[in-house]
């Protein structure tokens, strides 16, 4: 039986251990928050736009979220160049996680906003900064699960547009995730090759996966400012829709 000193003893193992790691691994808490965004009105033309992002943290239970959104498409040369040590030293920041880089598969946002539009050089690439996280205990002390739901306080809406491909995971409550962006992190990808990801992703029972395309332009939006995001096994992010996109198109039929 656990004593409250053992409890204690053991919540504080775990934030050592924690503490010891988040160097390397900041939890899907944090990934799925991403981006938080861009100034309010409607941008257009972001499918197939590379961006990236650096995350940095001066605690544990806070980090600070910095793009390159509407400045940059995330040069290689500059990207490949940057480390999570080079970082630490220029900002000063307990934690750094380097996200990207991603491509967006939407077509555009509105109604979307950053928290601070001036431009901050990191590593030489420009950027700023699009939110502040703040990380609850429970967040902190989770693993990064794929398929696992999280929910992000963010203002956005995302565009899909009529014409253009969709890709969708349904869980086993018939709730549908769309994808807003995919990663090459951790595999290489492209737009092409996301009709076929169904076949290569670890579904948990009960998951699908299915694309098709639009024929009506359709909007995302986060709900009360909060949106429910998940990942898949290659780092893709998905965002959960009020319904299915693709049966609306086949509803309008």
């Amino acid at each position: 039986m656990l004593t409250p000193r053992n409890s204690v003893f053991s919540l504080k193992t775990k934030l050592q251990n924690l503490n010891e790691c988040m160097g390397k691994k900041l939890f899907a808490t944090v990934l799925f928050s991403l981006p938080a965004f861009l100034h309010a009105g409607h941008i257009d033309g972001l499918r197939g736009n590379r961006y990236c992002e650096i995350l940095l943290s001066p605690t544990m239970f806070k980090m600070e979220v910095y793009n390159t959104i509407g400045l940059n498409d995330c040069p290689p040369k500059l990207w490949n160049k940057i480390s999570v040590s080079s970082v630490k030293a220029e900002t000063k920041a307990a934690y750094v996680k380097l996200n990207g880089p991603r491509y967006w598969v939407i077509d555009g946002m509105k109604n979307s906003q950053l928290v601070n539009p001036q431009k901050k050089i990191i590593s030489g690439l420009a950027m700023r900064e699009a939110g502040v996280l703040q990380l609850g205990l429970s967040d902190i002390l989770s693993s990064a699960k794929p398929y696992h739901d999280h929910t992000v306080d963010r203002q956005t809406t995302w565009v899909y547009k009529a014409g253009k491909p969709v890709y969708e995971l349904i869980d086993p409550k018939g709730r549908v995730f769309v994808m807003q962006s995919y990663s090459v992190e951790k595999t290489p990808q492209t737009a092409a090759s996301l009709t076929q990801l169904g076949s290569k992703l670890q579904l948990p029972q009960g998951w699908s996966y299915r694309t098709g395309v639009l024929k009506q332009t359709t909007d995302l939006t986060a709900i009360n400012k909060k949106a429910v995001v998940i990942q898949d096994d290659f780092l893709n992010t998905y965002q959960l829709a009020t319904h299915d996109f693709l049966n609306q198109q086949q509803n309008a039929n």
